[in-house]
């Protein structure tokens, strides 16, 4: 996906073919596939996400951000992958 050029997770240097499209709003739970609802993570960050409480969104601007448990950043500061920007 152009957009996220590789895994989206914050800090991960996975590139685009090492990942999958990860449902923001769980299509089992009416999210639809499309590329509002969708952001790339690899195996590790995809499954990671499924088990933790980490959260993702697209921000404003359309990219994804992912916001911390509470635990490891009380402030829940939105995060994004930096990496892969082309800009």
């Amino acid at each position: 996906m152009l957009r996220d050029g590789g895994c989206a997770f914050p800090g991960c240097d996975r590139p685009p073919r090492w990942c999958d499209a990860h449902h923001i709003h769980h299509w089992a739970d009416g999210g639809d596939t499309s590329l509002a609802n969708v952001v790339l993570l690899c195996g590790h960050h995809h499954r990671h996400l499924h088990h933790s409480d980490w959260a993702v969104r697209l921000a404003g601007d359309g990219h994804p951000e992912f916001v911390p448990p509470a635990w490891l950043d009380p402030e829940q500061v939105p995060r994004r992958n930096h990496y892969h920007r082309r800009t």
